[in-house]
């Protein structure tokens, strides 16, 4: 396995960090869950800036806009 591949694993799984972060938003979970904390950790580093740009009020567009830079990358890795 070479390292562009292992990279767009890295990317994959962290893109389905993203998709379950949003999908654990809309079921408004225990705030305490483990699962929910550790998603949470591992994905902020990447939201928080990018909300701090697309800042539009209530409406959080940082996990559209992670996956779509998360999409490119890896289109330009292939």
């Amino acid at each position: 396995m070479g390292i562009p591949t292992l990279l767009v694993a890295v990317l994959q799984v962290y893109s389905w960090l993203i998709l379950v972060r949003v999908i654990l938003s809309w079921v408004n979970p225990n705030p305490r869950n483990e699962l929910l904390l550790m998603v949470v950790k591992v994905t902020e580093p990447v939201l928080a800036p990018l909300r701090g740009i697309l800042n539009l009020g209530r409406i959080d567009l940082s996990p559209i806009v992670a996956l779509i830079l998360i999409s490119v990358v890896i289109r330009l890795i292939h």
